[in-house]
């Protein structure tokens, strides 16, 4: 029994101090404080196109005062005197995923890790401008946020095999205008309407033999 509480008692030790070394001095309520704040930076981006390249505008809001991030595409680090309120917008960015760490950014927390926000950016297709696509703007080829692999040649050939395949399916899909004769328009209507042809009929007839039989009964 003494060994197993020996045992737990070192455990819990031995915990206490991996946190204590984790956070160098930091307390538990400001690293749950900033994780708090971080998880309420929000990133959103603009976008302007130049010389067929799209580059983004990407604005982070509601950075905290005590903390700082580091941007992993170009390694540089921003403090909360570099924002505006703690709005800031990190301009021509031309790649299409990437991350902000931020650490604490005050004495007792300094350079501690309290959380990361990812982005994800849309891949523009250089050829979306292109002549080829004017007359086919739904093909997936020819959408302006696709992600496009293909050297120009390539698209070239994927593009007129879509037109080719299209132009076919269309001729294909053509309705035939059939003009109705006289006789169609005749059986047209019976079909429509034979219900009461027939009974009127049916009543015609009825009313032939009535007579009929009623003369037979009076002939002399």
């Amino acid at each position: 029994m003494k060994k197993l509480l020996f045992i737990i008692f070192c455990f819990i030790c031995f915990n206490i101090n991996i946190e204590a070394l984790t956070y160098s001095g930091c307390d538990y309520g400001s690293i749950s404080r900033l994780k708090s704040l971080v998880n309420n930076v929000n990133i959103t981006y603009d976008y302007h196109i130049d010389d067929g390249i799209a580059y983004f505008d990407i604005t982070l809001n509601n950075v905290p005062e005590d903390a700082y991030f580091e941007d992993s595409i170009s390694t540089k680090k921003y403090t909360y005197s570099d924002t505006n309120n703690g709005e800031i917008t990190i301009r021509n960015y031309n790649a299409y995923q990437g991350k902000y760490t931020f650490y604490a950014d005050y004495k007792e927390c300094s350079n501690t890790k309290i959380g990361t926000k990812y982005y994800n950016l849309p891949h523009y297709n250089i050829y979306y401008e292109s002549s080829l696509c004017k007359d086919i703007p739904n093909y997936s080829l020819c959408q302006k946020w696709a992600k496009v692999n293909y050297s120009y040649s390539e698209f070239e050939v994927l593009v007129y095999k879509y037109k080719e395949a299209k132009e076919y399916t269309e001729k294909e899909e053509q309705v035939v205008v059939y003009k109705k004769t006289m006789l169609d328009k005749i059986i047209d209507l019976y079909t429509k309407n034979y219900y009461i042809i027939l009974g009127g009929t049916i009543a015609i007839c009825l009313i032939i033999i009535l007579v009929k039989n009623r003369k037979g009964r009076f002939k002399l």
